[in-house]
């Protein structure tokens, strides 16, 4: 587990990228672009931490695609954190035959914060990183979505680490694939933001929804997963919040621009504020 503080400012703020699919074997011009996406929204909202929510890398070229995005992350200089998602680690992408040596790679990087699981916990990459001064305020939990499940294992991980925090902490998740609840939350639920995709959650309700909603602790949930959806709403509490896409090698849509999501915290307060950065620099 990684602690980080607050700023001199007392605020911590988090940009998530989502879905940036680097492969160095073709649309090498959306490499670029990503890339450069990647240093630029760094560089106008400076983050204390840089999330990935997942589909790094893929393609026959993964393990150059992961090492050109270590040296990207080591020339921006700030802590990141990523996770897993649906596509990473798939057995066709090169030397990279799993999800776990897909993490192995993760957990070498300078400056990632990705931990692999803790025994007995099923994925790869269920870790928490807490934010604070004296202890925790904030724990964001970083979980494996897997191709689009959550097994018992992690659930029982979650509720449990949860109980162990100061009783006054608050909760964020940072996971790839939404859980049915977004597709509750656009459907009956005022939302901000597009969802100009549907919803692709995962196959069954696994229950990390009911378990977040029961600890009365989790604030927010950021996703990927579905490029083109960024939209947020509130259910039971728990703000459920999509990525922007930020990667220009997968498909998108036209006239929907990539970007990130600014995700802000302050010192003794136990809400967020958070906000679309777009590649016109627009926030």
């Amino acid at each position: 587990m990684t602690h980080l503080n607050f700023d001199s400012g007392k605020k911590f703020r988090i940009l998530q990228l989502t879905d940036i699919h680097l492969d160095t074997s073709k649309k090498l011009d959306g490499l670029e672009k990503t890339l450069s996406l990647i240093q630029r929204a760094a560089a106008d909202t400076k983050p204390n931490l840089i999330v990935f929510t997942g589909d790094l890398a893929w393609g026959p070229g993964a393990e150059q695609a992961l090492d050109i995005l270590a040296r990207t992350m080591e020339k921006i200089g700030i802590a990141w954190a990523p996770v897993l998602g649906n596509h990473d680690g798939a057995p066709k992408d090169g030397s990279i035959k799993s999800r776990e040596d897909f993490a192995d790679i993760l957990s070498g990087m300078k400056y990632s914060l990705f931990e692999k699981s803790t025994d007995g916990v099923d994925g790869h990459g269920n870790y928490i990183i807490t934010v604070g001064d004296s202890e925790p305020e904030w724990a964001l939990f970083m979980l494996d979505s897997h191709t689009g499940e959550f097994l018992p294992s992690q659930l029982y991980w979650y509720t449990h680490s949860s109980a162990a925090m100061p009783e006054s902490h608050s909760e964020l998740a940072f996971f790839h694939v939404p859980f049915p609840e977004y597709a509750e939350v656009w459907d009956y639920r005022p939302c901000k933001g597009y969802n100009m995709e549907g919803v692709c959650s995962t196959r069954y309700n696994d229950g990390l929804f009911a378990a977040m909603a029961r600890t009365g602790k989790m604030r927010g949930v950021f996703v990927g997963h579905d490029h083109i959806n960024d939209f947020e709403g509130t259910l039971d509490g728990i703000r459920l919040c999509y990525g922007r896409g930020s990667g220009y090698q997968p498909y998108g849509l036209e006239g929907y621009a990539k970007g990130a999501r600014i995700i802000d915290l302050e010192h003794s307060k136990n809400d967020f504020h958070t906000a679309i950065y777009l590649d016109t620099g627009e926030i």
